[in-house]
C-alpha cells in the first residue's frame, strides 16, 4: 500500500461545480483514503452501543412475555401435548431471565467483535481499490 505524499492532501478538489444561489459554494472532493483504525474505533463503539441496546429488548420482551403470561401458557402447551411426566421438558427454567440475559450476552459479544473485524478489512479493502480507482467523489455545499 502506497504512503501519501508529504504536502499532498488526501482529499483532492477536482473542481468547482457553479451553483444556483448566489454565495453558495458546492464543491467535490475525492475520498482516496479511510484510515483503518479510526474506523475500527467508530464500529466498535456503534456496535458496543447496538449490544447493550439489545440486551435491553432482550429483557424487556422477556418481561413482557412473562406478564403478559404467554411463558406460562407455553408451559401448559407443551405439558397437554407430552404429559406432566413424560417429556420432562420445562420451558419456564429453559426460558428464565439469567439464561435470556447470557444467550443475549453471547450473541452481542459476537456481534461486536464480528462488525468490528468487519469493518476493518472492508476499509482496508477501499483503500487498495481506491489507489487504483481513486476513491469516491463526494460534492459538499455550504447551502443553508
Amino acid at each position: 500500500m502506497s504512503k501519501v505524499k508529504a504536502g499532498i492532501s488526501r482529499f483532492q478538489a477536482t473542481q468547482s461545480i457553479p451553483t444556483a444561489r448566489p454565495g453558495s459554494k458546492r464543491s467535490r472532493l475525492r475520498v482516496s483514503y479511510i484510515n483503518p483504525l479510526s474506523v475500527i474505533k467508530t464500529t466498535f463503539i456503534i456496535s458496543l452501543a447496538f449490544g447493550l441496546a439489545s440486551i435491553v429488548a432482550l429483557i424487556m420482551l422477556w418481561s413482557v412475555a412473562k406478564l403478559s403470561g404467554t411463558i406460562d401458557s407455553a408451559t401448559g402447551l407443551l405439558t397437554d401435548i407430552f404429559g406432566s411426566g413424560g417429556a420432562g421438558f420445562n420451558i419456564v427454567s429453559l426460558l428464565s431471565l439469567p439464561r435470556i440475559i447470557f444467550i443475549g450476552s453471547i450473541f452481542s459479544v459476537f456481534q461486536v467483535v464480528t462488525w468490528t473485524l468487519l469493518s476493518g478489512i472492508v476499509s482496508v479493502i477501499y483503500n487498495m481499490f481506491a489507489e487504483y480507482v481513486g476513491g469516491w467523489e463526494v460534492t459538499l455545499t455550504d447551502d443553508l
